[in-house]
């Protein structure tokens, strides 16, 4: 039997993860999270996520910046980038960066699920 796809979650704020990774085992996927950007790219294979969902405001290194080595590493990996601060042009730097997707938060449940089934069913 497969293994169900595994969402990687990346955002600085641990609540977040935690319960990114609630919702989306209760839809039947695996999640694991990660509490930066750096950690996750010390993954030893990227290939195991179906996609990653990043928030894009986080100390270091952003889910802006993060998007392009995921992909330079990972060139088919699709990443959703989230963030609670909608800029001006913000979304059009995330899609221009090769995020997949963009997402503001507080999302609604329903908006979520879909963009994370569109995502991974791609």
């Amino acid at each position: 039997m497969p293994q169900s796809p595994l969402i990687g979650i990346v955002d600085d704020d641990p609540d977040i993860p935690a319960a990114l990774a609630s919702l989306f085992r209760s839809l039947g996927y695996r999640a694991e999270c990660f509490s930066s950007a750096e950690e996750i790219l010390a993954t030893i294979s990227l290939k195991k996520f179906a996609c990653v969902i990043s928030d894009i405001h986080m100390p270091s290194m952003s889910g802006l910046e993060l998007v392009p080595e995921l992909h330079r590493r990972e060139r088919d990996l699709p990443v959703i980038l989230m963030t609670g601060r909608l800029e001006t042009g913000l979304r059009e730097k995330a899609l221009s960066c090769g995020a997949t997707a963009f997402v503001v938060k507080p999302f609604s449940f329903e908006e979520l699920v879909e963009t994370i089934k569109r995502t991974v069913e791609c």
